[in-house]
């Protein structure tokens, strides 16, 4: 299903089990996610797909990988994310532009996490 001019729900599908979020993804989410594709297009000066690489996880994929037990994956407004030409720390950058004083954002040697939790939380 589409959720936005440039996601489907199914790339957000559990690893494991290719469930996703028995709600949907947060709009939220989705609406970060076309706002950092947005930024990482101008800086590119190119089209900039958003690669998901973790979406939604189930309880038991959340457990194998060793995600936190109050995973934003679990609950749908996390995504791991990668942009070709870009690397982790820059896509970082671009969400902390975005959110701000919200939301999360960690930098992993192979990609970014992104989420919409309410507090501030960076690593």
């Amino acid at each position: 299903m589409k959720l936005s001019t440039n996601f489907d729900s199914d790339e957000f599908g559990c690893k494991c089990c290719g469930q996703v979020h028995p709600d949907g993804m947060d709009p939220k989410l989705i609406s970060l996610l076309e706002n950092i594709r947005a930024q990482a297009c101008e800086i590119l000066g190119a089209d900039a797909p958003v690669t998901i690489i973790s979406g939604y996880r189930c309880l038991r994929h959340n457990k194998a990988v060793k995600g936190a037990r109050s995973s934003q994956h679990l609950l749908g407004t996390a995504a791991d994310i990668v942009i070709s030409g870009l690397t982790p720390k820059a896509v970082a950058q671009i969400a902390q532009k975005i959110l701000g004083r919200s939301g999360g954002i960690g930098v992993y040697s192979g990609f970014t996490h992104v989420d919409v939790r309410r507090n501030r939380a960076r690593w």
